[in-house]
């Protein structure tokens, strides 16, 4: 991650806010990564920020669905099948997957290889991911509106749901309580970055 010292006047409060939110330096050790390879190789295909937001969003969205937090309609549902399919013939295609193999039924299903706790760290992961790439993209100068405004709205929609967690053992309480803080340090500083990011009058695609 870039730093933020390559930001001039407007992201003053941008990097304050950032910061709250424990961006803006190198952390001392590395942290856990809580999703699977298939999912940091579906990050890196989404190279533009606009792709690579809501790659993370439906990553931890995914978690919330699996932890019965978050209801899933049909049409996703299907969506999440054809797009199950899809990588799979890529990879099949790349060779990085065999060609016996068949899409999984249920397209979430690899997420009962996570424990309860590791599901709701994934969400914090998720945005502090998202947090980092717009940091990373305002440092380069380019437009960060419609990111940030993206994010304001999941994480008022996910936090109400998250809270309704009911954890089982001292770890999940620890994970629900972080998830919570780091939601709520996120909204904060989205917040404050919206009211010094000038809105675009770009159309969105």
């Amino acid at each position: 991650m870039r730093h933020l010292a390559r930001v001039s006047v407007l992201g003053s409060l941008l990097a304050t806010a950032l910061l709250a939110a424990g961006l803006g330096s190198s952390p001392a050790t590395p942290k856990k990564d809580y999703f699977t390879e298939d999912e940091s190789d579906l990050i890196r295909d989404a190279q533009e920020l606009a792709l690579r937001v809501p790659a993370y969003f439906k990553l931890a969205e995914r978690r919330l669905v699996f932890l019965g937090l978050m209801q899933q309609s049909e049409k996703e549902k299907e969506k999440e099948r054809k797009d199950e399919q899809r990588r799979l013939k890529e990879q099949q295609k790349e060779g990085t997957a065999p060609s016996t193999k068949k899409p999984a039924e249920d397209p979430l299903a690899y997420l009962a290889d996570f424990t309860r706790s590791e599901l709701l760290r994934a969400y914090s992961q998720a945005i502090d991911e998202v947090m980092s790439n717009i940091d990373d993209a305002y440092g380069r100068k380019l437009d960060v509106r419609n990111p940030l405004e993206d994010l304001e709205k999941f994480l008022r929609q996910t936090m109400p749901l998250v809270e309704k967690f009911q954890p089982k053992n001292d770890s999940e309480r620890a994970a629900l309580d972080d998830a919570m803080e780091k939601a709520k340090e996120a909204l904060n500083s989205t917040r404050e970055a919206l009211a010094i990011v000038p809105k675009t009058e770009k159309k969105r695609r």
